[in-house]
Formats: structure tokens, sequence, C-alpha cells
């Protein structure tokens, strides 16, 4: 059998899946990565997910949290119609197009209609009042230069913040606070623990906002001002703070964050791309089962690799190219969502499952 997918967890949960599989009732948050486009690897295991409604096997309720395209794969998973939802989004992502006479207004203009496309009135009612599901939707509110609408000092104040980050991910908070914006019952437990930042409750007159807002990279896009219940200011993509996996989520010692990364490696910031030392902060992979696909996977994707956002610039005189490329990923990662679903029901998962690396 070809093994498309790899599974690490923390030390906290992982005797545990070693010992009884992956039990549903102990996960609690569904956590979804940034990354631009190379989330169409993650089409397959999501709709799995969806179409077997593995989330909701358990007892009580299931944080789905993330940022950006993380963020957005969440929304759709907590609309009434999760898989017209999810394909909705995937179809208006893949077939946007911009050239070099874009701004970041049009960009912007863009992915504010691919929100819609899903975002719908009573879509929204569903979600706030979701029988299953709490949302998590990461953004910062930019402070001083970085809140400029200047294209010029948007791009001086990532560099200064790149290079403090350099030094510690402690730096950034002078150019970008974060901010979450949740939906549930009750507050979600890790927004009262070591959480650094601020937590607003979504609202019908703030989701549209905070959902093009956690996706609004700087310089390339404009960002939110003033979202509704929201402190004043103007908001951008939360990938800058928390981009793959940078906080930790779970409710309790045994509970169990499911995350299904499109690589192996987890990079905690946006910032924090090129930094190879760079890990998640203490303690957030603790309760981590991560599940991403093998190097025998990436092999089968157009040219060996990842979708990425520099897609769109080596495509740009042959959109149809990029979109035929970004499809066939999709396709082809219904193996990985079909291998986890026969990993679980054999209880393989504890069987393969390794630890983190130290």
């Amino acid at each position: 059998m070809k093994r498309y997918l790899a599974y690490r967890a923390g030390p906290q949960v992982l005797n545990i899946i070693r010992e009884e599989g992956l039990a549903p009732r102990r996960i609690k948050v569904f956590a979804a990565a940034a990354g631009g486009p190379k989330w169409f690897v993650c089409v397959g295991f999501d709709t799995a997910v969806i179409r077997t409604g593995f989330l909701q096997k358990g007892d009580g309720r299931v944080l789905l949290v993330g940022s950006s395209a993380g963020a957005w794969r969440c929304l759709t998973i907590a609309c009434r119609d999760p898989l017209e939802a999810y394909e909705r989004l995937r179809l208006g992502y893949s077939r946007s197009a911009f050239t070099a006479a874009d701004t970041p207004e049009t960009v912007s203009a863009a992915f504010r209609g691919n929100v819609d496309r899903f975002l719908f009135d009573d879509q929204i009612n569903y979600i706030l009042d979701h029988p299953t599901y709490d949302l998590g939707i990461q953004t910062v509110r930019s402070r001083g230069p970085a809140a400029l609408k200047s294209g010029n000092w948007q791009f001086a104040a990532l560099l200064v913040s790149a290079a403090m980050n350099a030094v510690s991910p402690r730096g950034m908070e002078l150019f970008y606070e974060r901010v979450v914006f949740y939906s549930g019952r009750s507050r979600p437990q890790y927004l009262d623990n070591s959480f650094r930042g601020r937590s607003v409750k979504l609202t019908n007159e703030n989701i549209r906002q905070a959902a093009l807002a956690t996706g609004s990279l700087p310089y390339i896009m404009a960002g939110v001002p003033d979202i509704p219940g929201a402190p004043r200011g103007v908001y951008r993509d939360g990938g800058l703070i928390d981009y793959q996996l940078n906080q930790d989520y779970c409710p309790g010692p045994e509970s169990v964050t499911l995350f299904f990364h499109y690589q192996e490696r987890i990079v905690p910031s946006w910032l924090d791309k090129k930094l190879t030392w760079r890990r998640p902060t203490r303690g957030s992979l603790d309760n981590v089962l991560q599940v991403y696909p093998t190097e025998e996977f990436l092999r089968l994707l157009p040219d060996g690799r990842l979708p990425d956002r520099q897609d769109f610039v080596d495509f740009v005189d042959d959109p149809g190219e990029r979109i035929r490329r970004w499809d066939e990923a999709s396709e082809k990662s219904a193996a990985l969502g079909e291998q986890f679903m026969e990993d679980w029901e054999s209880g393989r998962i504890g069987d393969l499952v390794r630890p983190f690396p130290d």
C-alpha cells in the first residue's frame, strides 16, 4: 500500500493515540493553516471530514480555528451545506486572475467576492448559532506605519518587523496586534489562558469584514478598517502572527487538536518562513495530532510540488494552465482523505503516529 500520509503527535496525546487510535470524542479543535493556494492539497482531507461528519462523531463542541485560507476553510465547514460552500470557495479562489495592473484595492475586491460566494446571510445565521462548531478567525490589527494605506510604508513596516522578528517574535507586536474573532456559546477556553492579544465576538455585522481581514496580506491587499465591535484600526492577515500553528488551542490535557497540514514543517508566523530554526511557541504542539502528505504523494502533483502564490505570477499569461494545475492538485488530494478514513477506521493511526522531533 502506498503511504501518502504521515502522523506526528505531541507528548500529551502521543501515548493516548498509540493506545486507542484517534478517538473522535477527544478531538476538541480542528486547526487550519494559512499558506495561500497550498490549501488545495487539503481539499481531499477536508471534504472527507465533511462528508463523513467526522468532527461531529464525538461529544461536545469543536473549535474550528485558522487564519487566511485556513479560516475560510473553517467557515465553509461551519456552513449549513458545507460541501457546496467549500466548492464555491475552491472555485472562486482558483479562478481568480490578476495582472500587473491590479492594485491592492482590486485584489481585495476579488477576494471579497470569493468570501461572498459562500457566506450568504442565511449561512451567517447558521454559523453563528452552529449546533456543533465554534469558530476562531485570526487577524492582526496594524500599528504605526503598518496601518497606513501607503504601500511603501507597509513594505517598510514589514521589513523592520521581519528584522525584529528574527531576534524575537515579540518584536512584531510593535506593528501587529493579534485579534481573534470568535463564535460560540462561550469564549473559547484558550483565550483565557496565556493568550496574547484581543478577542472579539463574531456577529452578523462583522463576520464578513473579519473573513476578508484574515486573508488581507499587507502591501498586496487593502486592509479592512474599523471592524464593528472591534477596537478601531486597520485589520490584516492573521497569518502574520498565526501562520500555520502558533498557539495551544486545546481545552484539556487529554484533548486533541487535529491539524491537517500540507507539509511536514510547521511555520509559526508568516515572517518565520525563512527562519528554518524557528519553531511554534512552547507547548503549542503538546496536544496536536499533525496529519501531512508524504514525499510519495507530493511527487504526484504537477512539477512535484505544492501549489504556490507565485503561480499567479508565473502563469499570469496563461491562467488556464494555472487553474488546470490547481484543479489537478485538488483532485489528487482525494487520495489523502481516503487514506485518512481508512487509517482511522482500521485503527492504524496508533501504529503510524510518531512524536514531534525535539
